[in-house]
C-alpha cells in the first residue's frame, strides 16, 4: 500500500454472498481514497470466500483475511489487530456506505478533534427504505459523556447508542483502553462495546446525513428468535443502566424502562412466531418473565393505546405463561389476516396500475 490508510474498515463476512458484492462496492467507490479494507472470511461455506479474493485482485485496498469459524466478535476483534489506519469503522457484510461517507465522517473528526463521528441511517430492504437521524444539521458537537449516554433515553436514538455501524472511532482510544469484543457475548455484542467504549471518549460529533445503508434482512439473526438469548438483551439494558446512573442522570431511567418494554415486547412477537412446540414457548415466556429487569419494566410501562401491550403487561406482571402465551397466539392470527388484507389491497392496486398502462 502506497499510502498509510486514514480509514481501516473491518468488515465480518460469514455466508453473505447475495450482498457481499454491493457491500465491497460501496467501498470500493469512496471519494476519501486513503483507506484499507480488512475483509474477514469467518469460516463461510457459501461462496462467500470466492467472491472476496476475487475483489483483492482488483482492489489493492482489500486485504482478506480466512479463518474457522468463530463468531463475529472475534472476526472484528482480529480486525482491530490488524489496523493500520488512524481511525476504526465497522461494515456488515450486507450493508452500504454512501459514496462520501469517509470523507464527511473523516472532515469531521478532524475539524474538532473528536473520538467518535456518529451519522445517520437507512433502514432498507427490497420493500422499504426508511430515514433515522440523530441530527438535522451536517454536525453537532457533543462535547460531554453525558450527551452520548442520553442517547440510551429516547426511542428515536437509542439505537444510534447500541449499534457500531454508522460510526467513525478514533483507533487510539480503542486500543489505549483495552476495549475488545466480548466473544461470549454473542447476541447484543454491538451494545457491549459501545458501552466500554463512552466512559473513554472526550467528545463525539453528529452529522445529520444517513450514509450508513443497514440492510434489514427478514432472515438475519436479529430478526428472529434465538433461544437463551434474551439474557443478553438484558445484559445491554443493565450495562445502559449502570452509565446512567454513572453519569447522573438517574431521573432518565424510567425512559430506559420503557424502551427496554419495547425489547421484551418485540422478544414476546419473535417467540410467538419462531414455530415452537408450545412447551418449549412456555419455558421460553417463563425464562422471560423470571428476570427481575422484566418486572421492573412491566410496572414502569404506562396503560397504553395498544391492546397487545396491555396484555402482555397484564401476563407479565402475573408471572402466568400460558395467559401470555395466548395473548401472543391471537396476536399471532390478528397479525396474520392483516398482512393477508393488505398483501389482497397491493396485488388490486397493482392490478389496477397495469391496466391503466
Amino acid at each position: 500500500m502506497e499510502q498509510k490508510p486514514i480509514i481501516s474498515v473491518v468488515v465480518p463476512v460469514y455466508n453473505a454472498e447475495r450482498d457481499l458484492p454491493a457491500c465491497l462496492a460501496s467501498i470500493r467507490v469512496q471519494t476519501f481514497p486513503q483507506w484499507e479494507a480488512i475483509l474477514i472470511d469467518d469460516g463461510s461455506t457459501d461462496g462467500s470466500a470466492a467472491i472476496l479474493d476475487e475483489a483483492a485482485k482488483h482492489e489493492p485496498r482489500f486485504t482478506v483475511i480466512h479463518k474457522e469459524n468463530a463468531g463475529v466478535s472475534n472476526a472484528r476483534n482480529d480486525g482491530i489487530e490488524r489496523a493500520f489506519g488512524t481511525y476504526l469503522m465497522f461494515i456488515d457484510a450486507d450493508d452500504l456506505v454512501t459514496p462520501t461517507c469517509f470523507s464527511e465522517m473523516v472532515a469531521a473528526s478532524e475539524r474538532y478533534g473528536t473520538d467518535l463521528v456518529l451519522c445517520g441511517f437507512d433502514r432498507f430492504n427490497d420493500e422499504m427504505e426508511k430515514h433515522f437521524q440523530l441530527t438535522r444539521f451536517y454536525g453537532v458537537l457533543l462535547p460531554e459523556t453525558q450527551q452520548l449516554v442520553m442517547l440510551y433515553t429516547e426511542a428515536r436514538t437509542n439505537m444510534f447508542g447500541v449499534s457500531i455501524w454508522g460510526k467513525l472511532f478514533r483507533l487510539d482510544m480503542i486500543r489505549e483502553n483495552g476495549i475488545r469484543f466480548d466473544p461470549s457475548v454473542t447476541y447484543e455484542e454491538d451494545c457491549v462495546f459501545m458501552t466500554d467504549c463512552i466512559p473513554h471518549i472526550r467528545s463525539a460529533i453528529a452529522l445529520g446525513a444517513p450514509m450508513y445503508r443497514y440492510r434489514q434482512q427478514e432472515e438475519s439473526l436479529s430478526k428472529g428468535y434465538r433461544k437463551d438469548t434474551f439474557r443478553f438483551l438484558v445484559n445491554g439494558y443493565q450495562r445502559r443502566c449502570a452509565l446512567l446512573k454513572r453519569y447522573g442522570l438517574s431521573e432518565s431511567l424510567p425512559n430506559a424502562k420503557g424502551i427496554f418494554f419495547g425489547v421484551v415486547k418485540n422478544t414476546c412477537i419473535k417467540l410467538v412466531n419462531a414455530g415452537l412446540p408450545k412447551s418449549e414457548r412456555l419455558s421460553e415466556y417463563e425464562a422471560i418473565m423470571a428476570f427481575p429487569e422484566v418486572q421492573d419494566a412491566v410496572v414502569f410501562e404506562k396503560k397504553s393505546k395498544s391492546g397487545l401491550t396491555n396484555r402482555i403487561c397484564a401476563a407479565i406482571k402475573a408471572k402466568d405463561a400460558k395467559k401470555l402465551d395466548r395473548v401472543m397466539r391471537r396476536w399471532k392470527v390478528m397479525d396474520r389476516a392483516y398482512r393477508l388484507k393488505n398483501d389482497v389491497q397491493k396485488r388490486i392496486r397493482n392490478r389496477g396500475k397495469k391496466a391503466e398502462q
